[in-house]
């Protein structure tokens, strides 16, 4: 019972007294306050809770209504009231708290002259006349009316001001001299709280500005008269505790602003016993927290810090929950301090987000990020992040809007405020959501707090939505960015932040974190995946297995049954080809969405991708000897179909193709990629690199073969790396013609060590093309299709973040097509151009990029940049190796001669120019500067080179002219470039539009790089002092009338359609130089793709 007026109104029945003193036992017992373990030590415990509680409650209350000021004081002490404050003292009670109120004296009369006018009042029995309570320490409570509302005090700057346990019945704090004043409130209050009683110094640093800069101010305090910081003495039989309200006034202003009256909050606090009592089996806080036994409020144990932090945003944060009814934040209702022989424990009250739930099934703690983010599933745990990330849940449209809405503003309002490392606390309960408002849900802080019907998925794979009912709320909110986390985030960031994304990173950058990872976790019904499921029944099972794709996702042959039904289209019973998707489950998303997409506008990109059929569930020959799996597949365009043999370029595009955090790509891992790779290979020159080439032509097997003769032939792992390092290391001028070599090397050395070299088809048959003609019309496809590419990516609405995607670029190589392709009107298609691989992207539709934050838009920009600027540059290679072969009449054949390396650059040994001319014989080898090439041990023997040129007819029709066939017989005399060992040779072949007299000076590195780029090359005859290779290329020039041709894929990537040819030509050469006397520099060629890549998309790449 409490004092007060009429005092018997207040008296509670003993049933309720009893459940009282469980609460105050269960939170005294769980903060560890009193010890022993005795029948009175319990009462004590339970009594201190008790009276604390109904003491600040029945203040705070009678304080709003009737304006009158508490002071008390214990038997043995003194109470003093402030001299001239008084206006009349209203009552007077002296008596013991654990007695029934009508024990208590009643001693106004002998204590009000007195306390009136300023004078000590001593508190025993003998000026109180009497002894209510004989044995028991006392109490003497006074309640006055004071004089005038407020106080004011004045203090310099420089020196303490010294509140202690005043600090919270300051009502206003200004700061300033003269007419210049500044509020300082928060500053004030957040720095009297940090200082623990010490006081603090006015100064500008402590209140945060300088109001008058120069000129001596004074801090204004303004506080309520005589009134302490609402901290009531509570009295036990063996001494007093002291049970202290925090910022009540500002508290009780946020109860009402979010509709939570003080009788409502105290009978639920102490109805009955509180539940809990115990720290958070998945937390690092060791905070301890209580459910009040209506589980309407959450009792948690707070910090000195959390506590600063929560009273400093009171007044903003009150504000903002009136202006955002719908916020996800956790309402804090009150802070509350219990002092007992020098511990202190405080705890703040705040409102359950799980109110109203029947069960739940799961909880999670969610942050966004993956650092230490994963608790071992046990009944009752608190999940976390990484356990949560299958998990995908799906409401209502209009309902998902209004989440990401209000995360989106909560999230805001906490970076203002400096705040990071908060939750979003995800409860659910499984089964239908059919009745739950029966339940007890409520909406009384937010529609979205208090339970939401959903559905939710288990992974990509388990399409069976589940329905539930879900609770969501932000919890956590007092953590700022100060100089502890400032420093966790330089540790962190250079130890286990290169596995995971840390939690310690600055307040805008959690936010953003934290809104785009529930942006794609909480999504909407209408952006619900649906996998395409198809029945097995269509094909043949078991599926063999084929081959891994970079070594990690496993391929397997799919054919069709025989009578099975499909699309006409997909008449090849060798149509489609599955992959493994335990290594491929983020595609699956990547291709339902973009089925979804294409043929809308603006997505014609889309209409590039490899094309998907869907998922069926199979059995598959995993491994070689054992009984065949059950495995999900996805299903896939086969590129191979239809191809006696396939020869495919996998070209990953982008200067940077791993970005930590993105897609689940750690840090560490991130960065390796771009300072081991990227920055090592054509990537970080080009914007793409090779990596993979399928049915390689013998000039690249052999070059692997050299390599398997070095230091890295004991080594599979080493060898594997070795190799494909050299196809990333290759430019496009160097794949792309590696790509497009057909030529005979059956007699080579190389041939000779490793079997049968054969071109695809006879060199005299009139119903297919000739090899050069092939490799035009190959050439010319991929071309014309990249442009098409490049075309669709400027319509692109909104930007892409396509991080180490691929563009495929394949035809049968051992096939060559036949003679009427060239008459086809729909254009050739003698190769196959898709975009493929999207394990580390996402498809932005316009909707979801509306929705993103600033920040992530831009590097949407950027990383599409990326992507747009390596398709054109990979475009750009391909247009300048097609004019430097095809559009120039040809006037001679220059042919280098080199020393294969195993890891640095080539070694040049010579090189002879042979005019357009039959010859068959040796050719004297020369250096660049034109001096003879020379070997032996006196050097007097002139190195050469044995080959063979004669012209070659070409059929009626051809779109070429002026064939010549050059023959590479072999090498004889060369120098050695090597101390330990013969030479590695091989020999480039390219046609130039100048003649031999004109290239006697190649010593510029310029010249040097053109006759290199695009040229034909032999095998690598291994360990040859006079190589043997008997490889014949050829060579010719576009008719007039097929030069057409290219100039309209040109107009299509550079947005020139429409344009007279001659001027659209005329911008391509300028574009692109294809002639030897126009040879530009490394520089000047980056600058020219860089202007090309530009042109093809104007305001992307603008510098």
């Amino acid at each position: 019972p409490l004092y007060g007026r009429p005092r018997r109104a207040l008296r509670r029945p003993p049933s309720a007294a009893m459940d009282v003193s469980k609460l105050c036992s269960n939170i005294s017992g769980a903060m560890g306050i009193g010890g022993g373990s005795d029948a009175e030590d319990v009462h004590v415990k339970k009594q201190r809770i008790r009276e604390g509680l109904e003491k600040a409650f029945a203040a705070k209350q009678r304080y709003t209504s009737d304006g009158l000021v508490t002071m008390e004081a214990g038997e043995a002490e003194t109470l003093t009231l402030p001299e001239g404050s008084v206006e009349s003292v209203v009552e007077a009670m002296y008596g013991a708290y654990d007695e029934d109120c009508d024990r208590w004296l009643d001693v106004l009369a002998k204590v009000e002259p007195a306390l009136a006018s300023g004078a000590s009042v001593s508190v025993n029995n003998a000026e109180m006349g009497g002894d209510p309570s004989p044995g028991v320490r006392k109490v003497l409570c006074v309640r006055y009316r004071p004089k005038s509302e407020t106080v004011v005090t004045e203090i310099a700057e420089g020196q303490r001001l010294c509140l202690t346990e005043e600090s919270e019945s300051v009502i206003e704090a200004t700061y300033g001299s003269g007419d210049t004043w500044e509020n300082v409130l928060i500053p004030l209050q957040s720095a009297l709280i940090g200082a623990g009683g010490r006081g603090v110094v006015v100064s500008n640093e402590v209140l945060g500005c300088d109001p008058v800069p120069g000129e001596s101010k004074v801090l204004r305090v303004t506080r309520l008269p005589g009134r302490t910081r609402l901290a009531f003495k509570v009295h036990t039989s063996k001494e007093l505790a002291t049970f202290q309200v925090v910022a009540p006034w500002l508290f009780h202003s946020l109860c009402d602003t979010v509709g939570v009256t003080q009788e409502a909050l105290f009978t639920s606090l102490t109805s009955d016993e509180l539940k809990g009592g115990e720290k958070q089996a998945s937390g690092k806080s060791g905070e301890i927290f209580w459910f009040s036994a209506d589980n309407r409020y959450v009792l948690k144990t707070i910090s000195d810090g959390e506590i600063a932090t929560l009273v400093k945003m009171l007044p903003e944060y009150t504000e903002y929950l009136a202006e955002h009814k719908d916020s996800l934040l956790t309402r804090y209702l009150g802070v509350f301090s219990l002092s007992d022989n020098g511990v202190k424990t405080q705890f703040v009250i705040m409102n359950n987000i799980f109110e109203g739930a029947p069960h739940l099934d799961v909880m999670y703690d969610l942050k966004g990020t993956t650092e230490d983010r994963w608790v071992d599933p046990e009944p009752g745990k608190c999940l976390k992040d990484n356990n949560f990330a299958e998990v995908t849940m799906y409401f209502e449209d209009e309902t998902a809007r209004g989440i990401h809405a209000a995360i989106s503003q909560d999230t805001k309002f906490l970076q203002k405020q400096s705040i990071m490392d908060y939750s979003l606390m995800v409860a659910i309960a499984n089964g239908s959501a059919v009745g739950f408002d029966a339940a007890g849900r409520t909406r009384a802080y937010s529609k979205f707090i208090g339970g939401l019907p959903m559905k939710k998925t288990d992974g990509v794979l388990n399409q069976t939505p589940q329905e539930g009912v879900v609770f969501i709320g932000m919890v956590d909110m007092l953590v700022t960015y100060g100089w502890k986390k400032v420093a966790a985030n330089v540790i962190k960031s250079n130890t286990i932040g290169w596995q995971d994304e840390i939690d310690t990173v600055a307040p805008e950058r959690y936010a953003a974190r934290f809104r785009g990872c529930f942006a794609k976790k909480l999504l909407g019904d209408s952006d619900k995946l649906v996998v395409t499921e198809v029945s097995p029944d269509l094909f043949e099972s078991p599926m063999p297995a084929l081959g891994r794709s970079g070594g990690t996702a496993a391929f397997f042959k799919v054919t069709y049954k025989e009578g099975a039904e499909r699309l006409p289209e997909q008449q090849s019973p060798l149509y489609w080809i599955g992959k493994d998707l335990a290594r491929a489950k983020d595609e699956v998303d990547f291709y339902e969405k973009s089925k979804a997409l294409k043929g809308t506008p603006g997505f014609e990109m889309l209409d590039w991708m490899t094309p998907y059929l869907g998922v069926c569930r199979a059995q598959c020959e995993v491994q070689e000897g054992q009984p065949p799996k059950s495995l999900e597949v996805m299903l896939l365009r086969n590129g191979r179909d239809g191809c006696k043999t396939c020869r495919m370029l996998d070209i990953k595009i982008g200067q940077v193709t791993a970005v930590g955090g993105w897609q689940k790509k750690s840090s560490f891992e991130a960065w390796l990629q771009v300072n081991t790779i990227d920055v090592n290979t054509n990537s970080d020159r080009e914007g793409f690199r090779l990596e993979g080439f399928d049915s390689p032509p013998p000039s690249v097997l052999s070059v692997e073969d050299h390599l398997e003769s070095g230091a890295f032939a004991n080594s599979a792992v080493g060898l594997k790396k070795l190799k494909r390092l050299n196809l990333q290391r290759m430019t496009a001028s160097q794949f792309v013609s590696h790509f497009l070599e057909l030529h005979d090397a059956s007699s080579s050395s190389y041939a000779k060590r490793h079997g049968d070299c054969k071109p695809p088809a006879a060199a005299d048959d009139p119903s297919v093309l000739s090899i050069v003609e092939t490799q035009e019309v190959v050439l010319l496809t991929c071309v014309q299709q990249l442009a098409a590419l490049v075309l669709a990516c400027r319509a692109a609405p909104v930007p892409q973040q396509w991080i180490g995607s691929s563009v495929m670029l394949a035809f049968d190589c051992a096939t060559r097509p036949a003679r009427e392709i060239l008459q086809r009107s729909s254009g050739m298609d003698a190769a196959r151009v898709h975009i493929f691989d999207w394990g580390r992207s996402e498809l932005n539709t316009v909707c979801a990029h509306e929705r993103l934050e600033e920040a992530v838009k831009d590097e949407r920009w950027k990383y599409w940049g990326y992507y747009c600027g390596g398709v054109a540059r990979l475009l750009f290679d391909c247009i300048r190796l097609y004019l430097t072969r095809f559009w120039h009449e040809k006037r001679s054949v220059f042919c280098t001669v080199w020393d294969k390396d195993k890891i640095m650059a080539d070694d040049f040994i010579g090189r002879c120019a042979l005019a357009l001319e039959a010859r068959d014989g040796d050719e004297e080898l020369s250096d660049f500067g034109g001096s003879p090439v020379v070997s032996g041990m006196l050097r007097g023997t002139k190195a050469k080179l044995n080959v063979g040129l004669k012209q070659r007819a070409l059929p009626e029709g051809s779109r070429l002219r002026d064939c010549w066939a050059l023959r590479v017989h072999g090498a004889n005399s060369l120098p050695s470039q090597d101390l330990t060992s013969e030479n590695d040779v091989f020999v480039e072949v390219q046609g130039l539009d100048v003649g031999p007299a004109e290239v006697a000076d190649m010593s510029s590195a310029s010249r040097q790089n053109f006759a290199r780029d695009g040229a034909h090359q032999t095998t690598v005859a291994v360990d040859a002092h006079s190589p043997v290779f008997e490889e014949e290329f050829e060579i010719a020039t576009l008719t007039e009338s097929a030069r057409a041709a290219v100039v309209g894929a040109f107009a299509v990537a550079a947005g020139m359609e429409g344009m007279p040819e001659e001027e659209i030509a005329g911008e391509m050469h300028s574009c692109v130089p294809t002639r030897l006397g126009d040879a530009p520099d490394q520089q000047e060629l980056a600058s020219l793709q860089a202007r090309f890549a530009t042109r093809c998309f104007p305001g992307l790449l603008d510098g």
